[in-house]
């Protein structure tokens, strides 16, 4: 495998460096006191529930055309000022309506005195089917005109239920070191991918278009991990809403998340195809090689915005293609063991 050892040495280093900077230089510091100010406020209906905890609230809904919906005042502040939205957030059984948007959320109003203004960001949280609990966090600009904000709960004409904890929303800056350490770390990443991909070009064995290929493959997974973590739940989301609608044999087949499957699945053809490359004595290499490329998409995702690396998600990368791996050694040792039995 060439440079087999560059990667793995220059995986580690930046392994160390980024986790090391992650943890030392947070991304937003607080710059005043909390905002939210008032209690929940909410209208329950027949097939929706609301019920107000010590450190939060639950909603419930069993009816789609209601769902279930609660907001809270934010004091007002002048424009330009960057509010951060925290809060634990956990959904159970969320079933989507027919647009995007409906969906369990939380999201940051900001209204001109006319109308609320949606073609500002505004979704701190959007989630479909079950979730564990998980910090959220998301930053918004204060816009010019806005003359009243609001935090809002929904299940968005959306089913199951949401359960929140420990909000909070308060105006931040976004941390200077923490900036310099991500505008050195993710063209690191960057260039550590680029020669990641620059060494299949010079694998001994195949044709070109077979290391073609493996790059495409290659190039479609960084692409993944490096879209935002908005764009990523859009386009999700609209993928499994489409998929809801007109395929429910699919859905009954296919339950896990969309992007779990994604992940196996472009795992699973680089493993297959880079194994087809490599000789019998360089499998353990390719093996951990795959361990590197999990390892790296997942901790460049700490500099991505709206993006978690997820432990879970490495082993689900490292198993795709692991299994990819395993899977074509097996048909071409079988077709060795044909060939051989014929001759």
């Amino acid at each position: 495998m060439p440079l087999f050892k560059t990667h793995c040495f220059l995986f580690i280093l930046l392994a160390i460096s980024t986790l090391v900077c992650y943890h030392r230089f947070d991304q937003y510091q607080q710059t005043g006191p909390e905002l939210l100010s008032g209690d929940w406020k909410f209208r329950a209906t027949e097939n929706s529930r609301i019920d107000i905890t010590e450190k939060g609230l639950n909603l419930f809904s069993s009816d789609a055309k209601t769902g279930a919906n609660a907001h809270r005042d934010i004091a007002i502040v002048k424009p330009g000022t960057v509010l951060l939205v925290s809060a634990d957030v956990k959904c159970d059984n969320v079933i989507a309506g027919k647009q995007s948007w409906n969906v369990a959320r939380i999201i940051l109003a900001q209204n001109d005195g006319k109308q609320d203004r949606w073609n500002l960001p505004h979704t701190a949280v959007a989630l479909t089917g079950s979730h564990d609990w998980k910090n959220y966090r998301k930053a918004f600009t204060i816009a010019p005109e806005t003359q009243k904000i609001q935090l809002l709960a929904q299940l968005s004409q959306a089913t199951g239920s949401l359960q929140i904890r420990n909000v909070h929303v308060y105006p931040v800056h976004e941390n200077e070191a923490y900036q310099s350490a991500r505008n050195i770390i993710l063209p690191a990443w960057g260039a550590y991918f680029l020669l990641f991909a620059g060494s299949f070009l010079f694998m001994d064995k195949r044709n070109i278009l077979i290391r073609l290929l493996l790059i495409s493959i290659f190039a479609s997974i960084i692409a993944g991990i490096t879209l935002p973590g908005d764009m990523k739940n859009q386009v999700s989301s609209d993928v499994k809403i489409q998929l809801d609608s007109e395929s429910a044999p699919f859905k009954a087949a296919i339950p896990w998340d969309l992007s779990k499957v994604w992940h196996f699945c472009f795992f699973f053809l680089f493993g297959l195809i880079l194994s087809a490359m490599l000789d019998k004595t360089s499998i353990p290499q390719g093996i951990i090689m795959i361990l590197l490329l999990a390892g790296s998409t997942e901790l460049t995702q700490l500099y991505i915005e709206g993006r978690t690396p997820l432990v879970s998600d490495f082993f689900i990368d490292a198993a795709g293609g692991i299994t990819g791996m395993i899977l074509i050694r097996l048909v071409l040792q079988k077709n060795t063991a044909h060939i051989s039995g014929n001759m």
